[in-house]
């Protein structure tokens, strides 16, 4: 008995290892463009029928008047004034109140791309600025179809990747709280953490009564330096290096798992235990990894 639960952790051992070696072996595409860039995703709630376009405001001197957009070194940046409603356009265009002026049409400093026009369902919709011309402090203005102009309060952009809720028919804009998302990333992260090394370590054969305190110990205090290690990151860099830090951060938890497990955990050799730490982690750091993605995007 004990002879066939030996092969069957073998095996699963190398199933895991197997599993996590392919999942990293697929090369990541990189280009010379490929560092973090700053990004405000607005998400407008309360729209009228009909078209609506939504631009961010700035509190800069155009930078060619009478032009629509900038030009950046050899590349054009902006809006293309055939593409859109000219009477729209027009009403963006000539917006300027205390020194405001909307950025995507009249042109910046740096270049940031954006869409002005909604794609509008069920009275929400979801405007995206990106690249290197992302206003720190902002208005947001948008203009319906009919020419009723909207025009928010004062935002001051407090993370990498800022996310803003805009109610159309108040005008009120604000700025989600950066660390509920994270919190929310955290309880899953740590629930699926338990039930993954949980089950693992009942598959080792060692006694969940006997170790709970340790199994529960360990893991909430490596899942809180993880997470806490994540955030940081992503407020001052962005989702591209908060990825990285996860993958280096997890090395760092297998490596204190394994010790802390060897020492703590009861029962059975302290291979065995070094032999429980790693399985675990392999497991669920690819758990983590699909966590991380869909939690982004939440």
């Amino acid at each position: 008995m004990i002879e066939r639960t030996d092969n069957r952790l073998k095996t699963f051992m190398i199933i895991a290892a197997a599993a996590a070696m392919i999942f990293l072996a697929f090369p990541m595409p990189v280009s010379a463009d490929a560092g973090p860039k700053a990004s405000i995703t607005v998400r407008v709630e309360n729209l009228p029928e009909g078209e609506v376009y939504l631009d961010l405001l700035i509190e800069q001197p155009p930078i060619e008047d009478g032009e629509y957009g900038y030009r950046y070194g050899e590349y054009e940046w902006g809006v293309d004034p055939d593409y859109y409603d000219q009477k729209m356009l027009s009403i963006l265009k000539a917006y300027n109140v205390g020194g405001w002026r909307p950025m995507l049409v009249t042109g910046s400093t740096l270049p940031m791309w954006g869409e002005l026009r909604l794609n509008t369902r069920d009275g929400s919709a979801v405007s995206e600025f990106g690249y290197m011309g992302v206003p720190n402090r902002f208005k947001i203005i948008a203009v319906s179809e009919s020419g009723e102009v909207v025009v928010s309060n004062v935002i001051d952009k407090r993370t990498f990747e800022s996310v803003v809720f805009f109610d159309f028919s108040t005008g009120v804009a604000k700025e989600q709280a950066p660390m509920l998302p994270w919190i929310k990333r955290f309880a899953i992260a740590l629930a699926v953490t338990l039930i993954i090394e949980g089950l693992i370590l009942l598959l080792f054969r060692f006694s969940l009564k006997q170790n709970w305190k340790p199994f529960l110990l360990i893991n909430i205090f490596t899942q809180i330096g993880l997470h806490l290690g994540i955030v940081l990151t992503q407020l001052a860099l962005g989702t591209f290096f908060a990825f990285a830090a996860y993958i280096i951060l997890e090395v760092i938890i297998l490596i204190v798992e394994a010790v802390l497990f060897a020492k703590f955990l009861k029962q059975h050799s302290k291979l065995r235990r070094v032999m429980y730490a790693i399985t675990a982690n392999i497991l669920s750091f690819i758990a983590g990894i699909f966590i991380f993605v869909l939690t982004s995007f939440m």
